[in-house]
């Protein structure tokens, strides 16, 4: 039975406070061994939303961006398309690190060249009981939302959390990614509420010959 063929909502990633921001980036793509995947930042408005939601931008900031870029589209489209480049190289060079292999040298350069670039006055500032990125300055470039996220990439890469990166094994083709803080180190779905669950069901349904529900998520 095909499963997948039964998907039809929107997925929308279980918890993800203790995950890293950059994970919670590339976890905006869903469904990523399978086809076709679900992209949740197809337009700068969902960016942006996602952008606000993660903390990365303030609303005075986001506000700002999403006012240009109505009347700049192409300029926030080209910004998306950085956005999207920098999460899929993340996405390859943490793949590279769960398997074991050499590391996309093109994957690198794009990371490198997001940490790299010059940074307009952003800092932390508390709001409404959690901290968030903010640049000081008017003028500020929509670049530096991607910068919060290369840096938490890096720390996790060169940390001992790397080793640690795990990607779903849900039969679907989740394909979402998470750090395995398991005591015994074998976690294998991004939740016990959602692909571990399923999984669960699916080892009740082979061991007792039921049948299996038609219910999708």
């Amino acid at each position: 039975m095909k499963t997948h063929a039964l998907i039809t909502k929107s997925r929308v990633p279980p918890s993800e406070a203790d995950e890293e921001l950059c994970i919670r980036f590339v976890n905006t793509v869903a469904w990523r061994l399978r086809d076709p995947v679900e992209d949740r930042m197809k337009t700068t408005t969902a960016l942006l939303e996602w952008f606000a939601a993660a903390g990365v931008a303030d609303a005075s900031f986001a506000a700002r961006l999403r006012a240009r870029w109505e009347n700049h589209p192409r300029e926030g489209e080209s910004f998306r398309e950085s956005a999207v480049r920098l999460r899929e190289a993340i996405y390859q060079i943490l793949l590279s690190q769960i398997g074991g292999k050499a590391f996309d040298r093109s994957a690198l350069k794009i990371l490198n060249a997001a940490t790299g670039a010059h940074v307009h006055g952003l800092g932390i500032v508390p709001s409404k009981g959690r901290l968030v990125w903010r640049s000081d300055k008017r003028d500020s470039a929509a670049d530096d939302l991607l910068k919060p996220i290369a840096w938490s990439a890096v720390g996790l890469l060169m940390g001992t959390r790397s080793r640690k990166v795990r990607q779903c094994q849900d039969e679907r083709g989740c394909g979402w990614l998470f750090v395995d803080e398991s005591r015994a180190q074998n976690r294998r779905w991004c939740s016990m509420g959602d692909c571990g669950n399923r999984a669960k069901v699916l080892r009740h349904y082979h061991r007792h010959g039921g049948r299996e529900s038609a219910s999708s998520r």
